[in-house]
């Protein structure tokens, strides 16, 4: 150590969690609906390629270019939203640290379903059942979380979800169809479910505009 010279050691932890918790009390309710909205943005584009790998062209990329206009449409709000917070005073709201807790505890709890049935799946030569436990695995998640942040919109999403997923593993499991094309439409429903919360965040964000007169 120089003389003259103060040092100063930074606790790596100790910054992580400053800057989360700076985060979450800067949040505002516009930025509940950003976030949501990036993440239908991710899904519904995820589910929409997937859809489209296992349909291999047979649907002359009806599906792709059907949600691709849907997520256009989704990224354009969502750069909208991002600029008209700009214009907003800064109204952070307070989040339940209780739901927090069980929010990250359920999204823990469904990466391990999925990790755990994957492998499942793998060993047993059953991998063409993976799209559809994917699906219901994603379904079930959203019953806790309408429990937990009191959503109703969340227990259609998941039912919705959880019926397409049952479908699908349903008809691969009898073996009369091919379960490429079943997939292709488990993932479709996917999308529907996704793109659907994503318009709802749409809705919800323009509306807590409007309240704000703010276009």
């Amino acid at each position: 150590m120089q003389p003259g010279c103060v040092y100063f050691r930074i606790d790596g932890n100790a910054l992580k969690h400053l800057t989360l918790r700076n985060m979450a009390e800067n949040k505002t309710e516009l930025d509940n609906h950003i976030n949501g909205l990036m993440l239908m943005i991710i899904f519904t584009t995820v589910w929409t390629v997937l859809s489209e790998i296992f349909f291999e062209n047979s649907n002359y990329r009806v599906t792709g270019i059907a949600f691709g206009i849907v997520i256009i449409y989704l990224i354009y709000f969502y750069i909208k939203f991002n600029k008209s917070k700009k214009l907003l005073p800064k109204v952070p709201i307070k989040d339940n640290p209780k739901n927090d807790k069980w929010f990250y505890t359920v999204l823990a709890l469904e990466g391990i379903a999925i990790f755990v049935v994957a492998n499942i799946l793998q060993n047993i030569g059953k991998s063409n059942l993976f799209i559809g436990s994917l699906a219901l695995i994603v379904g079930l998640h959203f019953i806790p979380l309408a429990k937990i942040f009191n959503r109703k919109f969340d227990y259609y999403i998941g039912i919705w979800t959880i019926v397409i997923a049952i479908i699908g593993l349903v008809l691969i499991s009898k073996n009369q169809y091919d379960f490429k094309i079943i997939n292709a439409f488990v993932c479709m429903g996917c999308a529907i479910s996704t793109t659907l919360y994503g318009l709802k965040k749409v809705k919800d964000g323009n509306r807590f505009l409007n309240k704000h007169e703010v276009d």
